[in-house]
């Protein structure tokens, strides 16, 4: 008789890095529930996003696919929504981790922020579906969600909470024979404006409120904001999007106490209705049966740099280990317990993960992903990469235990970077002009080529004329390199139909 599959709590939250994390090392942000699932479970301390914003991590997430593979670039702009076809998802038409768990026995639910198209009716094979009607998180207490079909406005609550009432109302109600995947897509701690600006209400806040809060840098804001807005100014631009963002920073966020504590407060916020569905598992005897996976889509700049929100709010985008080093813990009933594993993880490589968690051998098509289940066992701790990979738009990494190497398209988009991560771990002193380094580049420049080179898509290789899913966050660069022609998609695919 085979075993009995695991249930699979999926625990995302949204822009939070690594570091704001009291077990990846912050001295000021109190994160107790997630810092005991560490002990409790494996931490994974090299854990790195594909993308700088949301849609594409998310994408990558149920699809083990990078962004030049599934088209997702950019996050999709909730302003251009209503372009879109009604049921367009963005994903539907590859084989995903949800559905692919309902072809094999489970029951699944997807509770929180979506972000992969229009929201109005399931999507990649959930049965249970609650999420927002639009994509991202303008307002943390005033939201419409739309649950199994039914519209709701939510008003004076914490959208995080909410998501945390409903998830514990699912493992509440839970009473199927089959198993379940459970996806808890929290909106916090979110870390942008306006949501994160100046003082916030939650009933951490004033835990913070008074304390110095070093770990939060002091940098002027970067050069390349000021830049920005003084070029658009001169073209008659100041309307779009990223300078209303970059506006909101230096006229609000940029060394602002109370913005530093608002964002600390967010982080326990999460963190407590962590505490509260793993004590859920615990009082309705599902602990020892159920896998708990925690991460982030990915994480953002609150100063670093001077740099704050995404990657593409600096042009060129960058790439820099705040925004991209993810936190990353599971807790498996029966394997290693407070254990910690240095190798680098993709991740494209937690999909594929999952599946092998749940007994599930079937491969994600075409995933530059490896399963890294063996790691949680703690006796098997070698190298799943020597190498990971990301990209945003314009943009390329390769990340190496030693390196940090970003390729742009071409020169008109900026030059490229190379930092030594052992020596240089905050990123200070682009090494790429030195001569003594030009070996290293060359190696992890053909490296990074023949990865792209393999995996990507060309319907949507930005790199060679292909196109993206929804939004780009500048557009008008790609219409001017490739004409007229050139266009964002929004098509509906077929959906993924496994051949029975």
């Amino acid at each position: 008789m085979a075993a009995k599959q695991p249930n699979i709590l999926f625990i995302l939250t949204d822009n939070q890095s690594a570091g704001l994390i009291g077990t990846y090392g912050n001295p000021d942000i109190k994160t107790p529930n997630i810092d005991r699932l560490a002990d409790q479970g494996i931490k994974f301390t090299n854990a790195f996003a594909v993308n700088g914003m949301c849609s594409p991590t998310r994408a990558t997430l149920m699809t083990g696919l990078m962004p030049s593979q599934h088209g997702l670039h950019d996050w999709l702009n909730d302003e251009e929504m209503k372009d879109w076809p009604k049921s367009w998802s963005a994903v539907a038409e590859f084989r995903s981790v949800p559905y692919t768990l309902k072809q094999n026995g489970y029951q699944t639910a997807m509770i929180g922020k979506w972000h992969l198209g229009q929201p109005w009716k399931p999507s990649l094979g959930f049965d249970y579906w609650m999420t927002f009607t639009s994509g991202h998180t303008v307002d943390f207490w005033k939201n419409t969600v739309i649950e199994n079909g039914k519209v709701k406005d939510i008003q004076g609550q914490h959208m995080v909470d909410y998501f945390g009432d409903r998830a514990v109302d699912y493992l509440n109600n839970y009473k199927s024979d089959k198993p379940f995947f459970l996806e808890v897509s929290f909106d916090g701690p979110y870390m942008n404006p306006p949501t994160n600006m100046g003082p916030a209400k939650n009933r951490f806040y004033k835990d913070y409120a008074g304390n110095p809060l070093n770990s939060f840098p002091s940098e002027p804001v970067s050069k390349n904001y000021i830049d920005q807005l003084v070029e658009y100014s001169k073209e008659g631009r100041d309307d779009l999007f990223l300078n209303r963002i970059i506006k909101m920073v230096i006229g609000n966020m940029e060394g602002d106490h109370a913005t530093r504590a608002n964002m600390a407060s967010q982080n326990t916020l999460v963190d407590d209705n962590v505490g509260r569905l793993l004590k859920t598992l615990e009082d309705k005897g599902l602990a020892d049966d159920t896998i708990v996976i925690f991460t982030s889509d990915q994480g953002t700049y609150y100063g670093q740099h001077g740099l704050w929100t995404h990657t593409v709010l600096s042009s060129p985008a960058t790439l820099q280990e705040t925004a991209l080093h993810i936190p990353l813990i599971v807790r498996k009933p029966g394997a290693a317990e407070g254990k910690q594993v240095d190798a680098l993880i993709g991740q494209y490589d937690i999909p594929g993960t999952i599946l092998a968690l749940a007994g599930i051998n079937q491969p994600l098509e075409n995933s530059p992903g490896k399963n890294f289940a063996d790691l949680l066992e703690g006796n098997k701790v070698g190298e799943l990469h020597d190498a990971v990979f990301y990209e945003q738009t314009e943009t390329r990494g390769i990340r190496t235990h030693e390196f940090a190497y970003w390729k742009r398209l071409d020169k008109d988009f900026g030059e490229s970077e190379l930092y030594d991560m052992v020596n240089d771990p905050e990123q200070r002193k682009n090494l790429i002009a030195d001569p003594a380094y030009a070996a290293q580049v060359k190696e992890l420049d053909s490296r990074l080529v023949a990865f792209f080179d393999k995996y990507s898509d060309p319907q949507y290789d930005l790199w060679k004329g292909g196109t993206a899913k929804g939004s780009l966050s500048h557009p008008d660069q790609f219409e001017k390199r490739y004409g007229k022609s050139w266009k964002l998609e929004t098509a509906i695919k077929p959906a993924f139909s496994e051949q029975m």
